[in-house]
């Protein structure tokens, strides 16, 4: 139809509540604070049947007890359970539902949902269910939409949250070029000289520091989570003027590299020089959210499983696509344009029925072909 253009693609989050509460959402803090609550109160029942002679308080402390050790049995099962799933909270209405901190400081159980636009009419191109936060979520959208709409190269808008090596790297390797916001230096402290004043050297794997010393590194990696890192330092500072000027660390300075750090670097220095181009970011994606929780109350679920809540997202956003379509070109004109679709979406409609993996297989390359002819 010629409404997505695939030149820049916005991707954000937005978070929604789930049909699970709070109170049914455990992490291994709050199962141990509950058996804490209740070994204490069966050591105060039994500290009081040992003191008691009256059967009627006996009887009562008894089934107090009773009660507190069955609610044991419970808590117990619920800590296996989450130990075994290798999950750091269980929810047990909704399953995969976890703990969000939602809006406004709020916070309560539900999905992140990470979605996509397209630069040119703000129309969503893509959705999936994330983690709880956008740290691992780039790559996973921005392959997806290359896959989906056939491009060989685009740039992403995203916001810090999204910034991470790992992800910005994984983008580069499939010719996808970013502009995510560059993380905040959390080190060193406000009483530090700013790491910017420290001159990598990438031909020696060295930086230099204000004073005019080389930091070196002995090679060796660091196995962080989700990417290595060498550390670079310089005996120097022992007897360095400025270190009381420079870190609060008794050892002195410290800069970790990561593996990753020339990509973070490029991802940087392209948003810095394009800040016009990086501020429509909120143009493209964020107006969306507006419309789905503001004014269509979008904030809650009424699905359970990730794959519901993901086909009642879905359904939200088709609807919002169709009514920027109604905004775009009129009703009348969208009308005719569908007509010209039925039979594509016919044979999607047969695709959804097929069970068979290698039939599945088979009637896509068809489809792919049908879809080939149908464009030109």
């Amino acid at each position: 139809m010629g409404l997505i253009e695939g030149e820049t693609i916005g991707i954000d989050s937005f978070k929604i509540f789930a049909q699970n509460s709070l109170r049914n959402n455990y992490t291994q803090k709050k199962i141990d604070r509950h058996l804490e609550y209740i070994d204490n109160c069966i050591e105060e029942f039994e500290a009081a049947l040992d003191k008691t002679d009256k059967e009627e308080e006996k009887e009562l402390l008894k089934s107090k007890i009773k009660l507190q050790q069955d609610r044991r049995k419970k808590y117990e099962t619920l800590d296996t359970e989450l130990k075994n799933s290798n999950e750091t909270q269980i929810s047990l209405t909704d399953k995969d539902s976890r703990a969000l901190m939602l809006t406004n400081n709020v916070s309560g159980v539900g999905y992140a949902v990470q979605a996509a636009s397209d630069s040119k009419h703000k129309l969503l191109v893509h959705s999936h269910i994330g983690a709880s936060t956008d740290k691992r979520e780039l790559s996973t959208a921005a392959l997806t939409v290359q896959e989906l709409l056939q491009l060989d190269s685009f740039n992403t808008l995203s916001d810090a949250g999204y910034t991470s090596g790992d992800q910005l790297q994984a983008c580069k390797y499939s010719g996808i070029c970013t502009y995510s916001l560059p993380m905040p230096s959390i080190s060193p402290n406000s009483n530090s000289i700013p790491l910017a004043e420290f001159h990598y050297i990438n031909d020696g794997d060295y930086y230099i520091c204000p004073c005019g010393e080389q930091m070196t590194t002995t090679g060796k990696w660091r196995i962080r989570p989700n990417y290595r890192s060498k550390v670079n330092k310089t005996s120097a500072c022992v007897n360095c003027s400025i270190r009381e000027k420079c870190t609060q660390n008794q050892n002195g300075r410290v800069i970790e590299r990561s593996e990753y750090q020339d990509v973070i670097d490029e991802n940087n220095a392209r948003v810095i020089g394009n800040r016009n181009y990086y501020k429509l970011r909120q143009q493209i994606i964020e107006h969306q959210f507006g419309i789905l929780k503001r004014q269509w109350g979008f904030t809650y679920t009424l699905m359970k499983g990730k794959a519901n809540v993901l086909s009642e997202v879905n359904i939200f956003m088709t609807i919002y696509n169709l009514t920027r379509c109604i905004n775009i070109m009129g009703m009348d004109e969208l009308k005719r344009r569908l007509r010209d679709f039925l039979p594509l979406v016919s044979l999607y409609m047969s695709l959804l029925l097929i069970k068979n993996e290698m039939q599945k297989k088979n009637f896509i390359l068809q489809f792919k072909y049908v879809i080939q002819i149908h464009n030109s």
